[in-house]
């Protein structure tokens, strides 16, 4: 994929929109969206699901040469970087992540993105997965150029001729000098990204002037607005247990929006907003769109939670795999309760790169 021109001055398509987008933003910093409950979902006990119901290119060798750990395999790039198991059983968990991703598009309102840029030509998606946001972005966008990086090599071959994937790590210099005028970031928060002062430092220098930045991250807490939760919740317990493990990996489960805002602005940026959202767990919302999210993220947490939990509660917590095994199994039947009304945090954090003459 050929790089974007390097200039000082912003692509007239990104100049033209800079004014209007500066004053809407500078009048809202921060949006939160809510999620209102389904009466239905008030008084029923069982939601429907059972476990039979919820059942579901060329890089070297060397890439490929996974190590192999609990019976589940972890990233051989940047060896011991990436606490997710990547194996070929986990790779069932491929279908699983892309139904995350539907889950999350569905409660960001079907939007790739959600700043105000439209247009761009040259993108690059940071821990692209499965690679589906890039192909998706490619395939509504023939005129975009989207590259998409990651550890594992877990992509498709069979692509648009307007996106490629590469294997790199994103902690470690880009050397892609004002190239893009996007930078898309999507669950890397304490997995992947240990540093954002250094992500947003190598964001903004691999983007054109106007380019925007934005980073789409949940937390890994389970919210709760009605205090249906229990007070002696498996899921809240597992989510604890789990973020004190991942950070005895020197990561973190937990997200920090204003944190990240003002990294952001260190950085550079100008416009930068936080919007917040809620992932559902189960068919408790009212709103169709995200009762199907809500479907689709149970569905993708309950086959999940095991591949989440094994190397967390094993490596760093110190238990045996019957002892996680019965933590993850009331955890799985605590998300089959409707009357729980539970969700995941996510935060939209979003900044512009300012011209070469903005003051």
């Amino acid at each position: 994929m050929e790089g974007a021109p390097h200039s000082g001055t912003a692509q007239p398509h990104i100049e033209a929109a800079l004014q209007s987008t500066s004053d809407a933003i500078q009048a809202l910093s921060s949006l939160d969206h809510g999620v209102e409950v389904d009466d239905d979902a008030i008084s029923e006990a069982d939601s429907g699901y059972s476990e039979a119901a919820l059942s579901t290119a060329s890089i070297t060798s060397s890439v490929f040469d996974y190590e192999e750990e609990y019976g589940r395999s972890y990233h051989a790039f940047r060896r011991g970087k990436y606490v997710m198991p990547n194996d070929l059983g986990e790779q069932e968990r491929q279908v699983t992540m892309d139904i995350h991703y539907h889950s999350i598009r569905l409660v960001l309102d079907n939007k790739h993105w959600i700043c105000p840029f439209k247009d761009p030509k040259q993108i690059i998606d940071i821990g692209t997965g499965t690679g589906i946001w890039a192909v998706d972005v490619a395939d509504d966008n023939p005129e975009t150029q989207v590259l998409g990086i990651d550890l594992s090599p877990i992509q498709p071959t069979a692509v648009p001729p307007n996106v490629e994937f590469q294997i790199m790590d994103c902690e470690e210099p880009w050397d892609m000098p004002e190239r893009f005028d996007f930078v898309h970031t999507r669950l890397m928060n304490g997995f992947s990204i240990k540093s954002w002062p250094y992500f947003y430092e190598q964001a903004f220098a691999s983007l054109l002037p106007g380019g925007w930045v934005e980073n789409q991250e949940f937390e890994v807490v389970f919210g709760c607005d009605d205090n249906t939760i229990p007070l002696d919740s498996a899921c809240v317990k597992w989510a604890n247990l789990w973020n004190e493990g991942i950070e005895k990996f020197g990561g973190t489960g937990r997200c920090y929006p204003d944190q990240m805002k003002l990294q952001m602005e260190a950085a550079g940026f100008i416009n930068v907003r936080i919007e917040s959202f809620r992932m559902p767990m189960g068919t408790w919302p009212r709103r169709k769109r995200l009762r199907q999210a809500g479907e689709l993220n149970l569905h993708g947490f309950y086959h999940g939670v095991d591949g989440l939990s094994q190397r967390v509660f094993t490596k760093a917590l110190g238990w045996s795999v019957e002892e996680m095994e019965v933590m993850c199994a009331e955890v799985r039947n605590e998300c089959l309760d409707r009357r729980i009304h539970t969700y995941f945090p996510i935060y939209v954090v979003y900044g512009q790169k300012p011209l070469a003459n903005h003051p």
